[in-house]
């Protein structure tokens, strides 16, 4: 990474914030971090950088912001789907806008997986252009000002890291790449099992439709979350609404002695 940094400087850091802030797996934190520990050996200035790191962010939620105002929830979906767990993605960005509302755009940066998602959801809400491009600011300035106060903090720590990882050469990008293959794949096989199981007891939409056109008993649970439920106008006719987050509480509610189908978007 010096060598990059040094051939490339700016244009790097602007690159890979960029990549990261359109949903792309590219860890940019480190790559900030890093370039703020070295940035006399390779000639970069901090304000530049910090400067350059804001411009990459905005300008990548400002994309997604956009699209979310178009394309609404699908451009969730889409990006949940980059994700290495989308089947929660959508619904723990939801919760954490309900609860905090725009603010939650301060720590948004943070949070794993949360990150490029919560401009598109800024987006779906409709918030005011001016009210995300401040709480958006604000959030990039306290994630990039960690990132360049934690590598000008502990610099020396990161130029001893750097010497050890160079000693190891091939063998030290070898042991990081294998443990990022084995968590990768530890992540993928957790996912195929959880599908499996649904598999098992999973109906189809049309499925669906075609026994409530028959007029077969059943009990059918909507588990959308409150922004979900509010924001799509489409609902089941007859369906119980029970919120993720008040499911423990109200499944009680849920009548016994029928087939039960839940569904979320």
């Amino acid at each position: 990474m010096v060598q990059i940094l040094h051939q490339f400087g700016y244009s790097f850091i602007l690159l890979a914030v960029f990549a990261e802030n359109l949903g792309l797996p590219v860890p940019s934190y480190p790559v900030i971090l890093v370039a703020s520990a070295l940035a006399a050996p390779v000639h970069l200035r901090l304000p530049l950088i910090f400067f350059t790191c804001v411009c990459a962010a905005l300008l990548g939620d400002g994309i997604w912001y956009q699209l979310g105002r178009l394309r609404g929830r699908p451009i969730l979906r889409r990006l949940c789907s980059l994700s290495l767990s989308p089947d929660s993605c959508v619904n723990r960005t939801e919760r954490t806008f309900q609860r905090y509302g725009i603010k939650s755009l301060f720590v948004a940066k943070f949070l794993p997986g949360l990150s490029a998602v919560a401009a598109p959801l800024a987006g779906m809400l409709k918030v005011p252009p001016l009210h995300f491009l401040a709480a958006d600011l604000v959030g990039i300035t306290l994630w990039a000002g960690s990132a360049m106060a934690l590598g000008r903090a502990f610099r020396t720590e990161v130029e001893w890291a750097l010497a050890w990882l160079a000693a190891f050469g091939r063998t030290g990008a070898t042991i990081l790449a294998v443990a990022l293959a084995g968590w990768l794949l530890l992540k993928w096989v957790e996912r195929r099992q959880f599908y499996r199981l649904l598999e098992r007891s999973r109906i189809t939409a049309p499925e669906l439709k075609e026994r409530l056109a028959r007029g077969d008993a059943m009990v059918i649970v909507d588990l959308r979350s409150d922004l979900s439920y509010h924001a799509e106008g489409f609902k089941i006719a007859g369906a119980i609404w029970i919120p993720p987050d008040d499911f423990e509480k109200r499944y009680s509610e849920i009548p016994l002695g029928l087939p039960v189908v839940m569904y979320c978007t």
